[in-house]
């Protein structure tokens, strides 16, 4: 006689978080992807990034303010997804973020 096979962990308990359930992706649905401000944010980390990676690798000639410029892009693009992602309060500061944002741009 065989004993049914366990769903769950050793002792019968759900598994752990993380500990790759039937949902693996489940903090997606946490995330609202259509959401301007993340948009904004994953816009200014990748110009960030690639700007400077291309000028610290690719391009040795480059003008050091390109590469600060980058910098600030990508601390900007960070600063906005984090603010998103925190909560109520950080929200409506990355909703001040983004009307200053909008001045510059």
């Amino acid at each position: 006689m065989e004993a049914p096979p366990q769903k769950h962990g050793s002792c019968g308990e759900p598994p752990a978080a993380g500990a790759g359930g039937d949902d693996d992706l489940g903090f997606l649905r946490l995330l609202e992807l259509r959401d301007r401000r993340l948009r904004a944010a994953a816009f200014f980390l990748t110009l960030g990034s690639s700007v400077v990676i291309y000028s610290t690798v690719l391009n040795r000639l480059a003008n050091p303010k390109h590469i600060l410029v980058g910098f600030v892009l990508f601390f900007v693009g960070a600063a906005l997804a984090l603010l998103t992602l925190g909560g109520a309060a950080a929200g409506r500061v990355a909703g001040l973020v983004e009307e200053v944002l909008r001045g510059f741009f």
